[in-house]
């Protein structure tokens, strides 16, 4: 994994700024190309391909077409061999070069070749035009900055505020979706100015922005089969995809916590390689600690496990750190087992394989369940539904329960809105008092197949990108690590969307084509434990240990109601409610705006 960067202007100076500002995600090398109307920049992260053939920016045999790539593509040998019929010479044995070669060959349509995980840019000198592409899925992140003159792109936001006149200035809508959910789920990041090149898009500049669609994924079923045939195929594309992410260079490793995500993954890799280094972390607190079914399955596939503790010290240590790395600011404190265990990895492999993704595509989360109890009964008259509150009584948290039952008494709300409700930080009546207006028409776009689709695509629209696949990428390029993840393998993704959701959710179990799959696989206690998450006992952390931290940070928090702030940590810390996430959130803010020096809407 790398780091790229550039702009529509010359200027080596700022270049050598931005690309030092992405240190961190290539560490290895660096290199920079400039002439009168452009400057693009690299930091690798050597994995394919070790020698010097492999260092960006890379051009082709006339030095017309320049190249800054991060990510993998994982059929460049298959790609090569046919450009190679057409013609091409090639001077490397990387992905990079291939990506070179289908431009020339292909034009923008390259992207809908590649398989993999990927952030571009190539500049053509010829046409005078800068050409960006994103992933389908959103693995790797591309920031960009348009003010109708200057375009800057960058793979974090800290690299593109090296440029002293890009402000930074708070879009307050953005502020509000980030207070709402946790993260911004549109194009427009915190800041001004500055946007996100949405996963499937690419994008053409000179003298003007042109963003396109390259892909999307369809959940409309129109045929149905057996849970044989589903499973089969789930089985086959897993692996498969597991198989494409091994091709390396470099020592290969996988993070194992034990669930069902990457259990299945360890047990995919397992078939075609035999030594594996796993990863996994635990906290001081038992109920966080999943290093027994970690244990198991590296006890059943023989791996060489590790493992290692951390505690409130180690947690209050990182958090100024995760407002550097994190810089547009996400409310998600399982970036931190996240960040802790790609340390350890790290001392071991260059890449790691992990689980994410197999939640979005299988139904695997509570509110999938919560959304399909919601319609259930908002569906009936009103004098049924005081007769069957009892299907909310499986939700252990009374707090929860009372918001979902004020849920299902509001029937003015749409199926998009009432699960962009389902899924806010706070309730309305809250998200109001801290002087937040709640904004429940992100979902909106992605609500047009029907009942848990609509959920399954917004998910893989919204939350995936925004939240699990930015913390992802976020904490392991903060230390230099790259993570692949199998389950987005775009023709499993595909695959998946054509499941009928009753056959992923069967009977409030979620994920149950996925665990019909691994049966023979995997230990039945890893296929039939509760979902547990990556967990960090940050609730207890925040009442305890932290609690004094936490009292000091909070006590002047930019943008928001104090008072009510105020009010929600009295309550927490008493016991009387669990505010980790919105405390979390709020935290995340306060050290956002000191780390980047933010001050003014």
């Amino acid at each position: 994994m790398c780091g790229i960067c550039g702009f529509n202007w010359e200027d080596k100076k700022l270049l050598r700024q931005m690309t030092s500002a992405l240190e961190h995600r290539g560490p290895d090398t660096f290199g920079l190309y400039t002439d009168k109307k452009v400057s693009i920049g690299h930091r690798r992260l050597s994995i394919i391909d070790l020698s010097d053939k492999g260092n960006e920016p890379m051009c082709n045999e006339d030095g017309t077409i320049w190249l800054t790539f991060n990510g993998e593509i994982y059929n460049f040998k298959e790609l090569r061999s046919a450009l190679i019929k057409n013609g091409h010479r090639f001077n490397s044995d990387t992905d990079a070069e291939v990506i070179i070669h289908a431009y020339e060959e292909y034009g923008n349509d390259c992207v809908k070749k590649f398989n993999g995980q990927f952030a571009f840019a190539i500049w053509n000198s010829k046409q005078k035009v800068l050409f960006l592409a994103r992933d389908r899925l959103g693995i790797k992140p591309l920031y960009y900055y348009w003010d109708d003159t200057k375009f800057i792109f960058a793979s974090e936001l800290k690299a593109i505020l090296q440029d002293p006149a890009v402000a930074r200035n708070v879009d307050r809508h953005s502020l509000n979706h980030y207070l709402t959910y946790g993260f911004t789920p549109t194009k427009q990041t915190i800041l001004k100015n500055i946007y996100k090149l949405q996963p499937g898009f690419h994008l053409t500049f000179s003298k003007r922005l042109v963003i396109k669609r390259y892909w999307d994924v369809d959940f409309r079923q129109t045929e149905t089969h057996s849970p044989n045939y589903y499973t089969t195929n789930i089985k086959e594309l897993l692996e498969e995809a597991t198989k494409k992410r091994l091709v390396a260079d470099v020592p290969v490793g996988a993070f194992l916590s034990g669930g069902i995500d990457s259990s299945a993954i360890v047990a995919m890799i397992k078939k075609h390689k035999d030594n594996l280094k796993t990863f996994s972390i635990g906290f001081d607190h038992d109920e966080f600690n999943e290093a027994p079914y970690a244990k198991k399955v590296s006890d059943k596939f023989g791996t060489d496990h590790h493992e290692k503790y951390f505690s409130a010290k180690d947690v209050q240590k990182l958090i100024p750190e995760l407002a550097y790395y994190y810089d547009d600011p996400l409310a998600d404190y399982s970036m931190l087992p996240t960040y802790f265990v790609s340390k350890i990895a790290r001392k071991h492999v260059k890449v790691c394989l992990g689980g994410d993704g197999g939640d979005e595509l299988f139904g695997g989360y509570d509110w999938h369940t919560q959304f399909n109890t919601l319609r259930l009964q908002r569906s009936l008259p009103a004098f049924a539904r005081s007769a069957i509150k009892l299907p909310l009584n499986f939700i252990r948290d009374k707090h929860v329960r009372d918001r979902l039952q004020h849920l299902i008494s509001n029937e003015k709300l749409s199926d998009s809105e009432l699960y962009a409700r389902l899924r806010s930080i706070l309730n309305h009546t809250d998200l109001e008092k801290l002087n937040v207006t709640g904004t429940y028409n992100a979902y909106k776009p992605y609500f047009k197949y029907s009942k848990l689709n609509n959920v399954m695509h917004a998910d893989l629209k919204l939350y995936l990108p925004e939240q699990i696949l930015t913390k992802v990428d976020r904490a392991s390029m903060a230390v230099s690590l790259e993570t692949r993840v199998p389950f987005l393998d775009h023709d499993l993704v595909e695959f998946s969307a054509k499941i009928p959701p009753n056959i992923k959710i069967h009977r409030q179990i979620k994920k149950h084509i996925l665990k019909k799959a691994m049966v023979g696989i995997l230990p039945k206690e890893i296929i039939n434990r509760k979902k547990q998450g990556f967990g960090v006992p940050i609730k207890h952390y925040f009442r305890n240990e932290l609690k004094d931290f936490v009292q000091s940070e909070l006590s002047e928090i930019p943008y928001v109601n104090q008072e009510f702030v105020q009010s929600i940590l009295q309550k927490h810390l008493a016991g009387k409610r669990d505010y980790c996430h919105v405390i979390w959130s709020l935290l995340m803010l306060k050290e956002w705006t000191k780390q980047w020096q933010i001050s003014c809407l």
